[in-house]
Protein backbone atom coordinates (compact mmCIF):
# COMPACT_ATOMS: atom_id res chain seq x y z
CA UNK A 1 0.00 0.00 0.00
CA UNK A 2 1.38 3.43 -1.00
CA UNK A 3 0.46 6.15 1.18
CA UNK A 4 0.90 9.96 -0.04
CA UNK A 5 0.74 12.46 3.05
CA UNK A 6 0.28 16.25 3.23
CA UNK A 7 1.21 18.93 5.52
CA UNK A 8 -2.65 20.42 5.28
CA UNK A 9 -2.01 23.69 6.93
CA UNK A 10 1.21 24.74 4.45
CA UNK A 11 -0.48 23.54 1.48
CA UNK A 12 -3.71 25.52 2.07
CA UNK A 13 -1.47 28.84 2.73
CA UNK A 14 1.48 28.01 -0.27
CA UNK A 15 -1.57 28.06 -2.80
CA UNK A 16 -3.25 31.28 -1.00
CA UNK A 17 -0.18 32.68 -1.85
CA UNK A 18 0.97 31.28 -5.02
CA UNK A 19 -2.33 32.00 -6.77
CA UNK A 20 -3.30 35.89 -5.31
CA UNK A 21 -5.06 36.65 -8.48
CA UNK A 22 -7.56 33.41 -8.92
CA UNK A 23 -10.94 34.32 -7.88
CA UNK A 24 -13.78 32.86 -8.13
CA UNK A 25 -17.73 35.11 -7.95
CA UNK A 26 -15.99 37.81 -6.23
CA UNK A 27 -14.24 35.99 -3.87
CA UNK A 28 -10.42 34.81 -3.50
CA UNK A 29 -10.02 31.40 -4.32
CA UNK A 30 -6.28 30.37 -4.93
CA UNK A 31 -6.00 28.87 -1.43
CA UNK A 32 -8.86 26.03 -1.85
CA UNK A 33 -8.83 25.84 -5.64
CA UNK A 34 -5.04 25.54 -5.45
CA UNK A 35 -4.76 22.96 -3.00
CA UNK A 36 -7.58 20.65 -4.52
CA UNK A 37 -5.98 21.68 -8.09
CA UNK A 38 -2.12 21.18 -6.74
CA UNK A 39 -3.06 17.86 -4.75
CA UNK A 40 -4.68 16.07 -8.03
CA UNK A 41 -1.20 16.87 -9.99
CA UNK A 42 0.76 15.26 -6.81
CA UNK A 43 -1.78 12.22 -7.07
CA UNK A 44 -1.57 11.45 -10.77
CA UNK A 45 2.62 11.67 -10.12
CA UNK A 46 2.58 9.67 -7.23
CA UNK A 47 -0.60 7.05 -8.00
CA UNK A 48 -0.82 6.32 -3.81
CA UNK A 49 -3.81 3.90 -2.74
CA UNK A 50 -4.87 6.07 -0.02
CA UNK A 51 -3.97 10.46 0.75
CA UNK A 52 -3.83 12.19 4.33
CA UNK A 53 -3.96 15.19 5.15
CA UNK A 54 -2.87 16.62 8.30
CA UNK A 55 -4.00 19.72 9.64
CA UNK A 56 -2.66 22.39 12.63
CA UNK A 57 -5.21 22.27 15.18
CA UNK A 58 -6.50 25.40 17.43
CA UNK A 59 -3.14 26.49 19.56
CA UNK A 60 -0.95 24.16 17.67
CA UNK A 61 2.86 24.48 19.14
CA UNK A 62 1.56 25.10 22.58
CA UNK A 63 4.01 21.80 23.87
CA UNK A 64 7.01 23.12 22.22
CA UNK A 65 6.44 26.70 23.44
CA UNK A 66 5.97 24.96 27.26
CA UNK A 67 9.70 24.29 26.53
CA UNK A 68 10.55 27.29 24.68
CA UNK A 69 8.96 30.40 24.81
CA UNK A 70 9.90 31.77 22.17
CA UNK A 71 9.02 29.12 19.52
CA UNK A 72 7.67 30.63 16.27
CA UNK A 73 7.84 34.35 18.66
CA UNK A 74 8.39 36.52 15.48
CA UNK A 75 5.29 35.46 14.43
CA UNK A 76 3.60 38.81 15.99
CA UNK A 77 0.00 38.46 17.20
CA UNK A 78 -2.65 40.15 16.00
CA UNK A 79 -2.68 42.85 18.66
CA UNK A 80 1.32 43.75 18.01
CA UNK A 81 0.51 43.51 13.94
CA UNK A 82 -2.57 45.97 14.72
CA UNK A 83 -0.80 48.24 16.34
CA UNK A 84 1.60 49.78 13.40
CA UNK A 85 -0.95 49.43 10.72
CA UNK A 86 -3.77 51.55 9.60
CA UNK A 87 -7.05 51.10 10.24
CA UNK A 88 -7.33 50.16 5.56
CA UNK A 89 -4.51 47.83 6.29
CA UNK A 90 -6.07 46.40 9.52
CA UNK A 91 -8.99 45.59 8.04
CA UNK A 92 -7.22 43.99 4.99
CA UNK A 93 -5.23 41.81 7.50
CA UNK A 94 -8.82 40.86 8.78
CA UNK A 95 -9.91 39.66 5.37
CA UNK A 96 -6.84 38.07 4.43
CA UNK A 97 -7.17 35.85 7.96
CA UNK A 98 -10.91 35.44 7.53
CA UNK A 99 -10.38 34.60 3.66
CA UNK A 100 -7.95 31.39 4.53
CA UNK A 101 -10.23 30.15 7.17
CA UNK A 102 -13.15 30.52 4.69
CA UNK A 103 -11.15 28.56 2.24
CA UNK A 104 -9.43 26.05 4.57
CA UNK A 105 -13.53 24.97 5.60
CA UNK A 106 -13.58 25.13 2.04
CA UNK A 107 -11.31 22.47 1.43
CA UNK A 108 -11.91 20.52 4.27
CA UNK A 109 -15.74 19.50 2.91
CA UNK A 110 -14.30 18.67 -0.84
CA UNK A 111 -11.11 16.33 0.78
CA UNK A 112 -14.42 14.72 2.62
CA UNK A 113 -16.62 14.05 -0.09
CA UNK A 114 -12.93 12.75 -2.19
CA UNK A 115 -12.38 10.27 0.36
CA UNK A 116 -9.15 12.05 1.34
CA UNK A 117 -8.51 11.26 5.32
CA UNK A 118 -7.78 14.05 7.39
CA UNK A 119 -6.18 14.50 10.71
CA UNK A 120 -6.67 17.77 12.86
CA UNK A 121 -6.26 17.66 16.91
CA UNK A 122 -6.21 20.86 19.13
CA UNK A 123 -3.17 22.01 20.38
CA UNK A 124 -0.72 19.42 17.90
CA UNK A 125 1.04 20.76 15.28
CA UNK A 126 0.70 18.75 11.83
CA UNK A 127 4.57 17.67 11.50
CA UNK A 128 3.64 16.11 14.51
CA UNK A 129 0.64 13.86 13.21
CA UNK A 130 2.53 13.64 9.85
CA UNK A 131 5.39 12.02 11.82
CA UNK A 132 3.35 9.98 14.00
CA UNK A 133 1.52 8.72 10.64
CA UNK A 134 5.01 7.47 9.45
CA UNK A 135 5.72 6.18 12.77
CA UNK A 136 3.02 3.83 13.19
CA UNK A 137 2.63 3.02 9.60
CA UNK A 138 1.20 -0.55 8.51
CA UNK A 139 4.68 -2.85 8.04
CA UNK A 140 4.47 -3.04 4.10
CA UNK A 141 3.23 0.21 3.41
CA UNK A 142 5.07 3.13 1.19
CA UNK A 143 5.02 6.50 2.62
CA UNK A 144 5.17 9.66 0.20
CA UNK A 145 5.95 13.45 2.01
CA UNK A 146 4.42 16.17 0.04
CA UNK A 147 6.29 19.08 1.53
CA UNK A 148 9.00 21.68 0.97
CA UNK A 149 8.97 21.94 4.78
CA UNK A 150 13.12 20.31 5.79
CA UNK A 151 12.13 19.36 8.98
CA UNK A 152 10.53 16.33 7.08
CA UNK A 153 13.82 14.98 5.93
CA UNK A 154 14.63 13.67 9.21
CA UNK A 155 11.27 10.91 8.31
CA UNK A 156 13.49 9.57 5.04
CA UNK A 157 14.23 5.95 5.70
CA UNK A 158 13.05 2.80 4.27
CA UNK A 159 9.99 3.11 2.38
CA UNK A 160 9.69 6.77 3.21
CA UNK A 161 10.59 9.69 0.51
CA UNK A 162 10.13 13.29 0.20
CA UNK A 163 8.65 14.85 -2.79
CA UNK A 164 9.98 18.25 -3.16
CA UNK A 165 7.22 20.41 -4.65
CA UNK A 166 10.37 23.21 -6.37
CA UNK A 167 10.59 20.36 -8.39
CA UNK A 168 8.90 17.52 -8.17
CA UNK A 169 12.08 15.71 -7.33
CA UNK A 170 11.78 12.24 -5.01
CA UNK A 171 14.34 12.58 -2.44
CA UNK A 172 15.03 8.69 -0.93
CA UNK A 173 17.68 7.22 1.10
CA UNK A 174 19.10 6.29 -2.29
CA UNK A 175 20.22 10.10 -3.40
CA UNK A 176 19.99 11.93 -0.29
CA UNK A 177 23.58 12.78 -0.49
CA UNK A 178 23.94 13.47 -3.68
CA UNK A 179 21.18 16.42 -3.26
CA UNK A 180 22.50 17.57 0.39
CA UNK A 181 25.82 16.41 0.48
CA UNK A 182 25.56 14.34 3.64
CA UNK A 183 23.96 11.19 5.14
CA UNK A 184 19.98 10.58 5.41
CA UNK A 185 21.20 9.70 8.79
CA UNK A 186 22.08 13.23 9.94
CA UNK A 187 19.26 15.15 8.77
CA UNK A 188 18.30 15.95 12.46
CA UNK A 189 21.72 16.89 13.62
CA UNK A 190 22.00 19.32 10.78
CA UNK A 191 18.70 20.96 11.34
CA UNK A 192 19.70 21.15 15.16
CA UNK A 193 23.54 23.12 14.51
CA UNK A 194 21.68 25.12 11.56
CA UNK A 195 18.45 26.49 13.75
CA UNK A 196 15.03 27.51 11.68
CA UNK A 197 14.37 31.02 11.07
CA UNK A 198 10.90 29.85 10.42
CA UNK A 199 9.85 28.92 13.82
CA UNK A 200 12.73 31.03 15.67
CA UNK A 201 14.91 28.71 16.39
CA UNK A 202 18.10 29.58 16.74
CA UNK A 203 21.49 27.70 15.36
CA UNK A 204 25.11 27.63 16.60
CA UNK A 205 26.37 30.90 15.06
CA UNK A 206 29.13 30.76 13.19
CA UNK A 207 29.11 26.74 13.06
CA UNK A 208 27.60 26.06 9.09
CA UNK A 209 27.56 22.96 6.89
CA UNK A 210 30.39 24.50 5.33
CA UNK A 211 32.40 24.75 7.75
CA UNK A 212 31.28 21.52 8.96
CA UNK A 213 32.33 19.89 6.03
CA UNK A 214 36.07 21.13 6.36
CA UNK A 215 36.56 20.13 9.43
CA UNK A 216 33.90 17.36 10.60
CA UNK A 217 33.97 15.61 7.69
CA UNK A 218 33.04 12.21 8.86
CA UNK A 219 29.62 14.44 9.70
CA UNK A 220 28.93 13.81 5.88
CA UNK A 221 29.70 9.92 5.28
CA UNK A 222 28.35 8.43 8.45
CA UNK A 223 25.62 8.56 11.37
CA UNK A 224 27.26 10.87 14.11
CA UNK A 225 26.07 11.94 17.68
CA UNK A 226 26.52 14.88 19.82
CA UNK A 227 28.91 12.88 22.11
CA UNK A 228 30.83 12.38 18.98
CA UNK A 229 31.37 15.82 17.32
CA UNK A 230 32.14 17.62 21.23
CA UNK A 231 34.29 14.39 21.70
CA UNK A 232 36.11 15.00 18.59
CA UNK A 233 36.02 18.96 18.52
CA UNK A 234 37.72 18.43 22.61
CA UNK A 235 40.56 16.21 20.20
CA UNK A 236 41.43 18.70 18.28
CA UNK A 237 41.82 21.72 21.03
CA UNK A 238 44.54 19.05 22.71
CA UNK A 239 46.13 18.75 19.56
CA UNK A 240 46.74 22.74 19.69
CA UNK A 241 45.59 23.66 22.66
CA UNK A 242 47.13 27.63 22.58
CA UNK A 243 45.47 28.20 19.17
CA UNK A 244 42.56 26.39 19.14
CA UNK A 245 39.98 27.17 16.52
CA UNK A 246 36.85 29.44 17.46
CA UNK A 247 34.39 26.15 15.10
CA UNK A 248 35.75 23.43 17.93
CA UNK A 249 35.18 26.09 20.71
CA UNK A 250 31.19 26.87 19.41
CA UNK A 251 30.76 23.15 19.06
CA UNK A 252 31.84 22.69 22.67
CA UNK A 253 30.06 25.41 24.14
CA UNK A 254 27.06 25.07 21.80
CA UNK A 255 26.13 21.21 23.66
CA UNK A 256 22.87 23.02 25.52
CA UNK A 257 21.56 24.80 21.89
CA UNK A 258 22.00 21.68 20.47
CA UNK A 259 19.97 19.51 22.70
CA UNK A 260 16.98 21.92 22.81
CA UNK A 261 16.75 21.91 19.52
CA UNK A 262 16.74 18.08 19.22
CA UNK A 263 13.69 18.11 21.86
CA UNK A 264 12.03 21.00 19.18
CA UNK A 265 13.10 19.55 16.32
CA UNK A 266 12.93 15.24 16.75
CA UNK A 267 9.95 14.57 14.81
CA UNK A 268 11.04 10.84 15.08
CA UNK A 269 9.69 11.92 19.40
CA UNK A 270 6.77 13.98 17.87
CA UNK A 271 4.58 15.46 20.53
CA UNK A 272 1.05 14.72 20.85
CA UNK A 273 -1.86 14.51 23.42
CA UNK A 274 -3.74 11.34 23.53
CA UNK A 275 -6.20 12.18 21.62
CA UNK A 276 -3.86 12.83 18.39
CA UNK A 277 -2.28 9.33 19.42
CA UNK A 278 -6.15 7.50 19.39
CA UNK A 279 -7.12 9.96 16.10
CA UNK A 280 -3.59 8.67 14.02
CA UNK A 281 -4.53 5.12 15.45
CA UNK A 282 -7.83 5.62 14.38
CA UNK A 283 -7.11 7.07 10.33
CA UNK A 284 -4.80 4.32 9.71
CA UNK A 285 -7.29 1.46 10.15
CA UNK A 286 -10.28 2.60 9.45
CA UNK A 287 -13.10 2.34 6.64
CA UNK A 288 -13.69 5.47 5.17
CA UNK A 289 -16.07 4.04 2.25
CA UNK A 290 -18.06 0.97 1.67
CA UNK A 291 -17.75 -1.51 -1.17
CA UNK A 292 -21.79 -1.32 -1.22
CA UNK A 293 -21.37 2.85 -2.00
CA UNK A 294 -21.50 3.78 -5.78
CA UNK A 295 -17.91 5.01 -6.46
CA UNK A 296 -19.07 7.62 -8.11
CA UNK A 297 -21.05 9.42 -4.93
CA UNK A 298 -18.25 11.68 -4.03
CA UNK A 299 -17.26 12.36 -7.32
CA UNK A 300 -20.59 13.92 -8.08
CA UNK A 301 -20.88 15.99 -5.53
CA UNK A 302 -17.72 17.23 -5.61
CA UNK A 303 -18.89 18.46 -9.16
CA UNK A 304 -22.24 19.86 -8.02
CA UNK A 305 -19.46 21.88 -5.42
CA UNK A 306 -16.96 22.98 -8.05
CA UNK A 307 -19.97 24.43 -10.06
CA UNK A 308 -21.70 25.94 -7.62
CA UNK A 309 -18.28 27.98 -5.98
CA UNK A 310 -17.86 28.66 -9.61
CA UNK A 311 -14.67 26.95 -9.25
CA UNK A 312 -15.27 25.27 -12.93
CA UNK A 313 -14.14 28.53 -14.69
CA UNK A 314 -10.67 27.42 -13.30
CA UNK A 315 -10.73 23.95 -15.00
CA UNK A 316 -9.15 23.10 -18.01
CA UNK A 317 -11.93 23.20 -20.94
CA UNK A 318 -14.39 22.85 -17.96
CA UNK A 319 -13.91 18.58 -18.24
CA UNK A 320 -14.69 17.91 -14.70
CA UNK A 321 -14.81 14.59 -15.48
CA UNK A 322 -11.23 14.41 -16.44
CA UNK A 323 -9.83 16.89 -13.80
CA UNK A 324 -11.48 14.83 -10.93
CA UNK A 325 -10.41 10.90 -12.36
CA UNK A 326 -7.07 11.15 -9.68
CA UNK A 327 -9.88 11.25 -6.64
CA UNK A 328 -12.32 8.51 -8.82
CA UNK A 329 -8.79 6.38 -8.37
CA UNK A 330 -8.04 6.93 -5.15
CA UNK A 331 -12.35 6.44 -4.13
CA UNK A 332 -11.49 3.13 -5.49
CA UNK A 333 -8.71 2.37 -4.23
CA UNK A 334 -10.16 3.11 -0.86
CA UNK A 335 -13.30 0.81 -1.60
CA UNK A 336 -10.75 -2.26 -2.73
CA UNK A 337 -9.12 -1.36 1.02
CA UNK A 338 -12.46 -1.52 2.93
CA UNK A 339 -13.39 -5.02 0.91
CA UNK A 340 -10.30 -6.64 1.62
CA UNK A 341 -10.30 -5.27 4.95
CA UNK A 342 -14.27 -6.41 6.41
CA UNK A 343 -13.33 -9.61 3.94
CA UNK A 344 -10.20 -10.58 6.46
CA UNK A 345 -12.33 -9.82 9.37
CA UNK A 346 -15.06 -12.44 8.50
CA UNK A 347 -12.64 -15.10 8.48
Amino acid sequence: MKTLLIDGEWNLKRNFMKRKDLFSKGQHCGGSFGFIDSLRSVINKTMPDRVVVLWDGVMSGAFRKEIFPLYKGDRKSWEEESYFLTSEEINEEKERKYSILNQKIKVKNYLEELCIRQVEVEYVEADDLLASYVKKKHKDEEIIIFSSDKDFMQLIGDNVSLLRPSDMKMITIHNFKEIFGYTYKNALFAKCIEGDTSDNIPGLKGVGLKKMKNYFPRFFEEKYTLDELIKEAEERISENPKKPLKIYQKIIEGREVIELNRKLMNLKSPMLNQKAIDEIEEILECLIVMPDIDESRGINNVMKMLVQDGYINHVFNKDLSFFLKPFSVIISREKNYSKKVLETSKK
